[in-house]
């Protein structure tokens, strides 16, 4: 029995957090196309309407006034696969997402992966992308795990992955979601003040509750981790609770 609708709404805004989009393929990382319509169909027959990252961001930081039914929807890692099947959808919705991308991908000399499933968007690709669709944003330089590296590397992949964008000419927000939402327990308070220092503005981890707006604390912005195996349940439960134990 579906007891999603006895939940209250979260307050805040849920960011939805996908990686993957692949035909067949459902899995932590991956979801079918077919499922990802399924689950947009249920966000627009419930009253949602997708921000780009600037509007959500003009929430979180209280400049511009929460109203309706706000989500924020968001792809990871930057894979071919999010051109081929979430972007058309996107567009067919009239919805926005935003990307974030792993700088080191930009300069186009990384090692090409075996698999099709996990080759990354090319820079001619990323500049195909709508910019009024899609807005670009980082996710580490090499997808460091920052909790597992010192300050200086941290601050190190930061600086590269400015650079790298800007080299690009890509449009971009300096907005990072930590790779593998991780962040440093030991220097977490300076890396955010560095991260500042660079004009990096706002972070999102995972958390996996829908974030509070506006935000009391822009590095540490929660995601929710919509994996290809949930069923239409479970994502329901989760865009209000962020995970599948509500009660």
């Amino acid at each position: 029995m579906n007891w999603s609708w006895l939940l209250p709404d979260g307050k805040g805004i849920p960011v939805l957090m996908y990686h993957k989009v692949w035909p067949g393929v459902s899995d932590g990382l991956t979801i079918t196309p077919e499922k990802l319509r399924e689950q947009w169909q249920f966000l627009r027959q419930e009253g949602y309407e997708a921000l780009s990252l600037s509007e959500y961001l003009d929430i979180a930081t209280g400049q511009a006034p929460y109203k309706g039914k706000p989500v924020l929807l968001t792809f990871d890692d930057g894979y071919r696969n999010n051109l081929t099947y979430a972007y058309p959808l996107l567009k067919e919705f009239g919805w926005k997402a935003t990307f974030f991308i792993i700088a080191n991908t930009l300069s186009e000399t990384t090692a090409k992966e075996e698999s099709e499933i996990e080759q990354k968007m090319s820079l001619a690709e990323l500049r195909q992308l709508d910019q009024d669709v899609v807005q670009l944003a980082l996710h580490g330089y090499a997808h460091e795990n920052m909790s597992k590296i010192s300050l200086e590397q941290s601050c190190e992949a930061l600086r590269s992955s400015l650079q790298a964008f800007e080299k690009s000419k890509l449009p971009f927000h300096k907005v990072l979601a930590y790779p593998y939402g991780a962040r440093p327990d030991a220097h977490f308070g300076e890396l955010k003040k560095m991260m500042a220092e660079m004009g990096i503005n706002a972070g999102f981890r995972i958390g996996n509750k829908v974030s509070q707006v506006p935000a009391p604390d822009l590095f540490e912005i929660k995601r929710i981790d919509i994996k290809g195996t949930d069923t239409l349940h479970d994502f329901a439960i989760k865009l209000k609770k962020g995970k599948l134990k509500p009660f």
